[in-house]
């Protein structure tokens, strides 16, 4: 029995200190990105397209799956001017990805005004793609804003690049699709 427990302490004993090897690694590791940037905005303007009965998508008695809405089956609806404004807290970030916490948005579509001051978003540095989701609101009226887009250069310093967010991704949800194109800063 004695030796049973000794083998079972050494097999106890190893995943700890493999454990505390890596951790110790980890921490000692230097930083991959070495400037740590604190706040990230939005600031773009384009159209905003209603999401009407054209761009509901139909399925023939003879389909299987439904069709997806298009950006060209959009475009037959009303559309007007649109402006959005995201302030952000970059909450982590490496090489790869900045992950921020929105801390207030403004999206203007014609004279409505939604404002929010929640959501999330990450900006891949790799991929050059930037995801945005925040709620917002206009009365009684709420939604949730959805920006999906691609910048047109990495920022690992202060900067800022210019990004373009398409339509259907980007939409003001079962209200709107956005196309709009502006600036990405970092600080």
């Amino acid at each position: 029995m004695p030796k049973l427990l000794v083998v079972a302490l050494l097999l106890s004993i190893i995943p700890a200190t493999a454990y505390a090897v890596v951790a110790t690694h980890s921490s000692q590791a230097p930083s991959v990105s070495s400037t740590k940037l604190a706040s990230l905005s939005i600031a773009v303007s384009g159209n905003a397209t209603a999401i009407g009965n054209d761009s509901v998508a139909h399925v023939p008695a003879n389909q299987v799956l439904p069709t997806v809405a298009t950006e060209a089956s959009a475009q037959s609806s009303p559309s007007a001017h649109a402006d959005v404004s995201v302030s952000a807290k970059i909450s982590n970030q490496n090489d790869a990805v900045m992950q921020f916490n929105v801390t207030s948005v403004t999206l203007k579509i014609g004279s409505t005004i939604y404002t929010g001051i929640n959501g999330t978003g990450i900006f891949n540095q790799h991929s050059l793609i930037v995801v945005m989701h925040a709620s917002v609101s206009s009365g009684s009226s709420s939604g949730m804003l959805i920006l999906i887009g691609h910048a047109s250069a990495s920022l690992t310093a202060n900067g800022s690049t210019t990004v373009i967010f398409s339509s259907p991704q980007s939409k003001l949800a079962s209200s709107v699709f956005l196309s709009l194109k502006g600036t990405l800063t970092i600080s």
